[in-house]
């Protein structure tokens, strides 16, 4: 017995073609020869002047899982292909998200240990870095992480917040993506900054983190 399509999944299967279609045509799916090589892009701080954050840091670390440690620039068709990561065959980052993240980070969050040389860890966990696209014209750069503020010596959790940015993307292929993508990982910091300092402020004094960091 045949099975008949409905009008909402031939609707859907069009749709990922297209998206498909214009992806290649900008540079997701390569009929170029094996030996041109890919486009290198990175993240680099664009303008953001570095924050003073009081509360007392020795160090800071980003951590990706499997998925995102490679320097693959990924993106996803939705809602076309929703549950399908790809990547663009001839643009690649300059190394692995993790490490451009901290990178821009460091550079924006300025932090010191305290007067004894003690100070907590500031940890960064990536659970998404990606270019998504909803229609074949319109994408964002989307960024989710978790930041962790960790005692000294004991890793205790001291305090806890996640973070999400969608950046739209100014043209729908790679250069675009990048564009989209560098703007979050900069707005990310200047975010987690005023975080960060927020945490000896109002309600969360209560904390101590201060004091916590510096024991």
């Amino acid at each position: 017995m045949r099975r008949r399509t409905t009008g909402m999944g031939a609707r859907m299967r069009c749709m990922g073609g297209a998206l498909a279609m214009a992806l290649s045509l900008g540079g997701c799916t390569s009929f170029s020869r094996p030996d041109t090589p890919p486009t290198i892009f990175d993240i680099a701080p664009q303008g953001v002047s570095p924050i003073a954050v009081r509360v007392p840091m020795a160090d800071l670390e980003v951590a990706a899982p499997s998925w995102l440690s490679s320097s693959a620039m990924q993106y996803r068709l939705e809602p076309a292909s929703a549950l399908e990561r790809r990547v663009y065959a001839t643009s690649r980052w300059a190394g692995m998200p993790a490490e451009m993240i901290e990178v821009v980070f460091s550079r924006v969050i300025q932090t010191q240990p305290a007067d004894n040389g003690s100070g907590c860890r500031l940890r960064i966990d990536l659970d998404e870095f990606i270019q998504r696209f909803a229609t074949a014209e319109d994408s964002a750069g989307l960024i989710e992480l978790r930041a962790s503020v960790l005692a000294p010596r004991t890793d205790v959790l001291i305090a806890y917040k996640t973070f999400l940015v969608e950046t739209p993307a100014p043209s729908p292929d790679a250069p675009g993506g990048v564009l989209a993508l560098r703007s979050g990982v900069n707005q990310l910091a200047v975010t987690l900054a005023q975080w960060l300092t927020s945490l000896e402020r109002g309600d969360t004094a209560r904390l101590n983190v201060g004091e916590r960091c510096s024991s």
